[in-house]
């Protein structure tokens, strides 16, 4: 099968360079990084063949290290430079939900007809005519039945020609290490190493906590540690000075400390030990431009839900790129230290710490 027909019209005059564009994130202050080179070869090398005439798809990239080493940048530069009009940069999470409202928009019919291989081949078809090249950021799944409904729906993509470039915290032979029936996940490990070349970007440099990120304006975070009544007060004095413009009513589904303008003030509490979600989130995200978080503890084992709520409205807050201010009892790198989110949590801390503006303020 020719994949020319699908990425056409390729603009052949465009010619990707990645390796100048990592010379200028260089030039910005990033440190040389052998592994983060490498990387480049390789997706320059993709690019290169993306661009030319093959008679079958090439393989695609599994770009993975721990949090910070630049992977979602580099993905970024990556989608951004290659001149295929039908292409697609997406968080793996909203992806996964997007599926979910397509699957729920069908028409009516019994659930394991929804899965048989003539509609997996039917919505592969729809996603790889949006996206001859898809790539997904910060890949992790833990949702078995996510897991076999994607292994299928990945299959019917790849027989497509589709080509995926992912990034993730975890190696694929690591992927649902240690979870409950991790046999189930294995014949989507098998499809991923079957057709994405994985990328070591090692264990070097944390840009994020050297002050190498990439937030930005308006993206600026604060973090108060220790709550309490100087944390609220400095709360009080951040919240008013971001309180601009007609005021924003609050969803149904919160119970908001304050508002005013485009500036929400709600406790840890409210926004992630009730049963909030990634749709809740986004219309929260999307409505207001300064969020305040009340009084983050540092969580438990018996907290993993909450973690992970946490980590979802971080994860939602950097990429609309809004400004964060939070109060906690411990720096973010000792919130969620144990348990099945702490692993994850990692990932959050970094993020936070990426966000967080120079004149970070502590509370004694």
């Amino acid at each position: 099968m020719a994949i020319a027909h699908k990425l056409y019209p390729v603009n052949r005059g465009v010619r990707v360079d990645l390796f100048a564009s990592y010379q200028k994130l260089l030039q910005q202050g990033w440190q040389p990084d052998a592994s983060q080179a490498r990387a480049i070869m390789r997706l320059q090398n993709l690019a290169n063949a993306l661009q030319s005439d093959l008679d079958t798809p090439p393989k695609g990239l599994w770009l993975y290290g721990p949090p910070g080493r630049g992977k979602s940048q580099l993905l970024d530069m990556f989608m951004e430079q290659l001149p295929v009009p039908n292409k697609r940069r997406v968080h793996f999470h909203a992806f996964m939900a997007e599926l979910h409202r397509r699957i729920n928009a069908m028409p009516p019919a019994p659930l394991e007809a929804r899965h048989k291989p003539d509609l997996m081949a039917r919505l592969a078809e729809e996603i790889s005519a949006e996206a001859a090249v898809l790539g997904f950021d910060e890949f992790y799944l833990t949702n078995l039945p996510d897991a076999m409904f994607l292994g299928r729906l990945m299959q019917a993509l790849f027989k497509q020609g589709t080509v995926v470039v992912a990034t993730s915290n975890w190696a694929l032979p690591d992927l649902f290490q240690g979870g409950l029936n991790r046999d189930r996940f294995l014949p989507l490990l098998r499809l991923l190493e079957a057709n994405l070349d994985p990328i070591d970007l090692g264990n070097g440099l944390d840009f994020r906590q050297h002050g190498k990120g990439t937030a930005g304006e308006g993206a600026s975070t604060y973090i108060l540690t220790r709550a309490g009544e100087s944390a609220d007060a400095q709360l009080a004095v951040l919240f008013d000075e971001y309180a601009n413009g007609p005021t924003v009513p609050v969803p149904s589904f919160l119970h908001a400390r304050k508002v005013k303008g485009t500036a929400l003030w709600a406790t840890f509490s409210e926004l992630c030990d009730k049963p909030l979600g990634r749709q809740e989130y986004q219309q929260l995200v999307t409505s207001y431009q300064t969020i305040v978080i009340e009084g983050i503890p540092k969580l438990t084992a018996s907290e993993a839900d909450s973690a992970l709520r946490l980590a979802t409205l971080v994860d939602i807050i950097y990429e609309h790129r809004r400004r964060l201010v939070i109060s906690a009892a411990v720096p973010p790198q000792q919130i969620c230290m144990a348990g099945a989110a702490a692993e994850v949590f990692q990932r959050t801390a970094s993020r936070l710490i990426e966000l967080t503006n120079a004149q970070n303020l502590k509370v004694a």
